[in-house]
């Protein structure tokens, strides 16, 4: 089984060598194709020095994370890889993840991504975010109750996982393609996971896997609390599985509830100038999902 790692770096030093390292010490050693979006610390220059094997793609400019891996994911289709492994720079495998995901993938086809549990760095506790969204009672209803009961399965079925340890098939990426540039970063993964529901293809996270996404740490400030319900408004008009957003009306009336609503909670004028994006841009948005419903491969070679 030919599988493929792919890594968007930007200013990675801080994680490179137990990225990039953890890659290597694999049982199943995957090829490893990065793209970075313009590193200004010696990112480039180390990875090339330090890892030499990694097919390195330097990009000009800041192509955001969905464009920037789906360069990896044509390649990954030209080259006829099995498997593809998404990894944010700043997370880690362990040495028997490839091992064991490709056995759990093979004896379930059904799943077209799958992940791992996603660690802190000190692998004693579950990823806040992972934890908040993809292990919550909203996600997965059967999952603590099996955990109390010590009768956990080997998958579960989530609508949506992050995108620091996707697990991804040939074939899903065949039929869905790769990210909507409706998105350049942030909420490009919710979409690629509502698409995948749209073509009937699942997405499980597994709980014997651990794996590290190590972001403890960082707080989110305001500005960026009001950029993720952009996202998530754009995340929304974008959802192939509810109709109404076929007419564009609908849209512009979600946009406007988007706006006044996200003044009053973040007391912040800021979701005007997001507002008027929205608007701007909703035909290109519209369009990007009629794409995804209709076409396969969808926004790769591009």
């Amino acid at each position: 089984m030919k599988i493929l790692a792919i890594v968007v770096t930007y200013n990675a030093m801080q994680w490179a060598d137990r990225c990039f390292g953890s890659l290597f010490l694999s049982s199943v050693e995957p090829d490893v194709y990065v793209v970075d979006n313009g590193s200004t610390d010696g990112t480039q220059s180390y990875i090339e020095e330090r890892f030499p094997k990694i097919i390195f793609h330097q990009s000009d400019k800041n192509l955001g994370f969905g464009k920037a891996n789906n360069l990896g994911l044509q390649y990954a289709l030209d080259n006829q890889y099995d498997y593809v492994y998404l990894l944010n720079q700043d997370a880690w495998v362990m040495p028997d993840t490839f091992e064991k995901l490709i056995k759990i993938s093979e004896e379930n086809p059904e799943y077209g991504i799958l992940s791992p549990f996603q660690m802190n760095a000190d692998l004693r506790h579950i990823d806040k975010n992972f934890v908040a969204g993809v292990c919550s009672w909203y996600s997965n209803r059967e999952l603590f109750t099996d955990i109390y009961m010590g009768e956990v399965r080997k998958i579960y079925d989530v609508p949506v996982v992050m995108a620091a340890h996707w697990f991804i098939t040939r074939r899903c990426i065949e039929i869905a393609g790769g990210f909507s540039p409706s998105f350049v970063h942030y909420s490009e993964d919710d979409n690629y996971c509502d698409r995948l529901c749209y073509h009937k293809i699942r997405v499980g996270i597994v709980p014997s896997l651990k794996v590290v996404h190590d972001r403890s740490e960082r707080a989110l400030s305001k500005i960026k609390m009001v950029y993720l319900s952009y996202t998530n408004t754009i995340r929304i008009i974008s959802n192939p599985n509810n109709k109404k957003y076929d007419n564009i009306i609908w849209c512009i009336l979600y946009i406007i509830k988007y706006v006044l609503n996200s003044i009053k909670e973040y007391n912040s004028l800021l979701p005007f100038k997001y507002g008027a994006i929205l608007i701007t841009n909703l035909g290109r948005i519209s369009r990007n999902r009629v794409v995804s419903i209709k076409e396969t491969k969808s926004f790769l070679n591009q």
